[in-house]
């Protein structure tokens, strides 16, 4: 399964590179499907980067592997919320 990193990260976030975002999909530490999502299935992902950054990720299923859309560091208070949230439902 591929995954598809969007050109847009690095434009908006130059210090992340498309491998820090491959490296953190693939080592993520913790993550929530957002059932609610117009983009179903969507992913939201924390995983350390090769340099050991915290990453807040967010991907989305399609035939071809995971499309990773938005990423970057540190995680939102947003993000962190919400993956609490999900965990305590599980």
């Amino acid at each position: 399964m591929q995954i598809i990193v969007h050109p847009r990260i690095a434009e908006r976030h130059p210090d992340l590179s498309e491998e820090d975002v491959r490296f953190a999909w693939q080592h993520a530490n913790i993550s929530a499907l957002r059932t609610e999502s117009s983009n179903f299935p969507e992913m939201l992902s924390l995983g350390h980067d090769s340099q050991g950054r915290l990453l807040e990720m967010v991907g989305a299923m399609t035939v071809d592997g995971w499309l990773i859309y938005h990423a970057m560091t540190p995680p939102s208070k947003k993000t962190l919320l919400e993956l609490r949230r999900a965990q305590r439902k599980s």
